[in-house]
């Protein structure tokens, strides 16, 4: 076993566990941020990572009071190789968690660090099956890494520094199931990185954060995280997130609703998104009704065409940190562009070719197009490649 690896785990206890160990550039960026808690308060600090796996986050902080937990047996015996026994905790740290169980003081001023799981629950990770969050009642919540956030707040800790899914800030509904932790801390300083730093992860990959909280008790609120200024690692831009058009509010992305009409008046659906990567991985057009479909209309067909071309044709070299925003739009460009975007829908997606004429030339009717052989797909292609090649200078 190494520290900076998670090697002793089959692939789906990793996905699982959400046990993917931490780059070492990782950790000496956490102990970047801490120093300065560290020096200021000397022999009252106590460090604590409590999802330590193999101790990357204490290997150079033994000279520091610590605690160390995990709940992989495995990872335990390792970490009784580097660290000293009493310091070691075998446990759930979800279940029962208190300063009395790690045997800190109440006056101790305490620093959690780490890379605490992050794992959606209701995901499948093997065979249709899907993971657990065992945990108190409190902490609750389908993502494992919420649950460790929560559990920060029930230790009362000092302050915070681990890494978690750039997610869990910037989309609000995630932002709002943070609860207790949100409104008892704020966020001080953050470093986005992409998911691919990590060792056998998968192809879809997302922005982390190593984010640094101090505990206050004004809390935060959503639109401090819209217009706060998170650095990128290795990187001299910067995001915020208030910078950037998005089409929340331009263009659905869900299913009707129980009591809304669910028929299609002309028989074609798109595939619900939640963000942009879930939009690249899911299908698009489609044409039989489907819980997950939402309904296309003419009039809202061009939206959905340009959709379709975001899912194709959208590859910034960065895409990564864009992926769990909704898809990036200019309205104006879109608005003033229906009939680019619907031609190159039409002449290249394989459901829309194969539809019934009779349905084709009510879209062509509707949006006043002419086809004719001579118009040139690849012609096509490269004039909404060079007009989303600009969404990020026009969403600055």
């Amino acid at each position: 076993m190494q520290v900076h690896l998670a090697e002793h785990l089959p692939k789906n206890e990793r996905i699982q566990l959400g046990s993917y160990y931490t780059p070492e550039k990782l950790v000496k960026l956490v102990h970047q941020f801490i120093r300065p808690y560290i020096e200021n308060k000397k022999k009252d600090v106590i460090l604590f990572d409590s999802a330590g796996g193999c101790g990357a986050f204490l290997l150079d902080m033994r000279h520091y009071d610590y605690r160390i937990a995990d709940c992989d047996l495995e990872a335990c015996k390792f970490l009784k190789q580097h660290f000293s026994l009493h310091n070691i905790f075998h446990t759930n740290s979800l279940k029962g968690g208190n300063r009395d169980k790690y045997l800190i003081p109440s006056s101790a001023f305490l620093i959690m660090i780490g890379n605490p799981p992050y794992n959606d629950t209701t995901s499948e990770f093997k065979n249709g099956e899907k993971g657990q969050n065992i945990c108190d009642e409190d902490l609750y919540d389908r993502d494992i890494g919420v649950s460790f956030l929560k559990s920060y707040h029930k230790l009362n800790a000092d302050v915070i520094c681990v890494l978690h899914p750039l997610s869990y800030l910037i989309k609000e509904t995630n932002f709002k199931r943070l609860k207790d932790f949100k409104d008892n801390y704020n966020l001080i300083r953050g470093e986005i990185f992409s998911s691919a730093l990590f060792h056998g992860t998968g192809k879809g990959k997302f922005p982390i954060l190593v984010a640094l909280y101090e505990k206050n008790a004004d809390g935060m609120i959503f639109e401090d995280i819209r217009n706060f200024r998170f650095n990128i690692l290795d990187n001299e831009k910067t995001f915020v997130l208030s910078n950037f058009k998005t089409t929340d509010g331009y263009i659905n992305k869900y299913p009707p609703r129980k009591n809304d009409v669910q028929k299609s008046p002309i028989g074609l659906y798109y595939y619900t998104f939640r963000d942009l990567n879930s939009l690249k991985k899911n299908t698009s057009f489609f044409t039989k009704e489907h819980p997950n479909g939402i309904m296309v209309t003419l009039e809202n067909f061009y939206k959905y065409s340009y959709l379709y071309s975001v899912k194709s044709l959208f590859n910034p070299e960065d895409a990564w940190l864009y992926g769990n925003l909704s898809p990036l739009v200019h309205i104006e460009d879109v608005e003033q562009n229906k009939k680019l975007y619907i031609v190159y829908a039409i002449k290249t997606n394989k459901i829309l070719r194969e539809m019934d004429n009779s349905i084709l030339k009510k879209i062509t009717n509707y949006y006043k197009i002419k086809f004719n052989n001579t118009d040139n797909v690849d012609k096509i292609e490269k004039t909404i490649k060079d007009r989303l090649s600009k969404l990020i200078e026009w969403n600055k």
